[in-house]
């Protein structure tokens, strides 16, 4: 069975004369009765009847016709498949991240990056740093993002860096100020990060100037935090990304430090396959939004995957 037999059956029952299906699919009228009778050789059975000089559909020919009808919806929804893919709108993208920023964050990433590509399939799943790292390292995610990605065997990385804020009730003093410096913390209640490699920077800055603080509350999420400042009971050194979103509460502020405290994190790709053209284009909009909001990145080069 052959696609220009179907399609002249096809424009035949359409323009309902031998003569205008012929015209619409630029042939001979022979050429199209040839096809025709061809097609109904093939199948078995009598696609028409003829009442004088028309051609009258069979009830075996509707049947069939509909089955046609099919395959050429299929055929359709192909070509706009392609269409889709050509310009990058269909596809699909697999990201696994930590708590940090996948809770608000790449959500506001992923929303404007579909804005962009509709029909993309996209998976965003959180997970502790370490189970990302373990489903970059079994190729089953396209990006990761995780505080352990450096130099593990599977895994291709970017190193990314950026500079902790403070994060404080907008009642609080501190507030007045355009610039939080490390004395300005002294005797706070701050609440701290567990296992937090910033907090451990802040730790070792107090004992160098000899200055303490209140540490009175612990938390294991920076979203946690910030709904603790938010309630007035301290202030929180945190990421940006946590920060410039939060910050948008009137009841919240948020102001740079005059010292520095690195905040770093890795981008994962897996390295057994081809960096997938979603996830160049997710990190497009990840590093944009970051500018626009006024969070500058220090992004290093790929980096390849120990073997």
């Amino acid at each position: 069975m052959k696609f220009s037999q179907l399609s002249a059956f096809k424009a035949i029952v359409e323009c309902q004369t031998m003569t205008s299906a012929a015209n619409r699919l630029h042939l001979s009228q022979p050429a199209v009765s040839r096809l025709l009778s061809n097609l109904e050789e093939q199948i078995g059975f009598k696609l028409f009847t003829r009442q004088g000089n028309r051609l009258i559909l069979s009830s075996d020919g509707q049947a069939f016709y509909i089955e046609v009808e099919k395959v050429f919806d299929s055929l359709l929804g192909l070509e706009q498949a392609a269409k889709l893919i050509k310009t990058n709108q269909f596809g699909s993208i697999n990201i696994a991240a930590m708590p940090l920023l996948s809770n608000a964050y790449l959500p506001k990433v992923l929303g404007r990056f579909l804005q962009q590509t509709p029909k993309l399939k996209v998976g965003l799943k959180t997970y502790r740093s370490e189970d990302v790292l373990r489903h970059a390292q079994s190729q089953a995610i396209d990006i990761g993002f995780s505080f352990v990605g450096q130099g593990f065997s599977g895994v291709n990385y970017q190193h990314i860096e950026c500079e902790c804020v403070c994060l404080l009730p907008a009642s609080s003093p501190l507030a007045q100020l355009a610039v939080i410096d490390i004395h300005d913390i002294a005797n706070q209640v701050i609440i701290r990060h567990e296992k937090d490699s910033p907090q451990n920077r802040i730790d070792t800055l107090l004992r160098r100037y000899d200055l303490g603080i209140n540490e009175q509350i612990e938390v294991s999420l920076a979203s946690t935090a910030s709904a603790l400042v938010e309630q007035g009971v301290g202030i929180a050194l945190t990421d940006p990304f946590t920060a410039v979103l939060d910050s948008a509460n009137p009841l919240l502020v948020m102001r740079p430090l005059a010292f520095s405290l690195p905040f770093e994190f890795d981008i994962l790709y897996p390295a057994l396959k081809p960096i997938n053209r979603h996830a160049e284009r997710f990190i497009e909009q990840f590093l944009l939004l970051a500018d626009e909001l006024g969070i500058e990145l220090k992004v290093g080069q790929l980096l390849k995957a120990n073997h």
